[in-house]
């Protein structure tokens, strides 16, 4: 396999992470090992065109305290009821999830 064979590969299964509305960040992990493989191969500036899913954003928790005008620390001690999930050694928020609590406390 070459290395853009791999990169192919790789741009394909973001695709389909992102069709299947994985759970994990899984996408933005393809898409950071891609950038990373792009910038070995010298085609960092051959980014592959993503179909119609757009890519989710992951918050910080003081991002979605000042989203949520939250008091500090809150999202530390709700993060299961706010959606957060564990990034390495950090917590991060989907936006599409706060947004949706968002709209059910209005």
């Amino acid at each position: 396999m070459t290395l853009g064979t791999l990169v192919a590969t790789l741009e394909r299964r973001v695709v389909e992470a992102e069709r299947e509305g994985a759970t994990a960040p899984v996408a933005n992990v393809y898409r950071l090992v891609l950038e990373e493989l792009r910038d070995v191969n010298g085609t960092a500036a051959a980014a592959a065109v993503t179909p119609d899913v757009p890519a989710e954003r992951y918050l910080t928790p003081e991002q979605v305290e000042a989203m949520l005008a939250l008091p500090k620390g809150y999202t530390y001690h709700h993060k299961r009821l706010l959606g957060g999930i564990k990034v390495g050694k950090y917590l991060r928020f989907p936006e599409s999830a706060v947004k949706r609590r968002l709209e059910r406390t209005r």
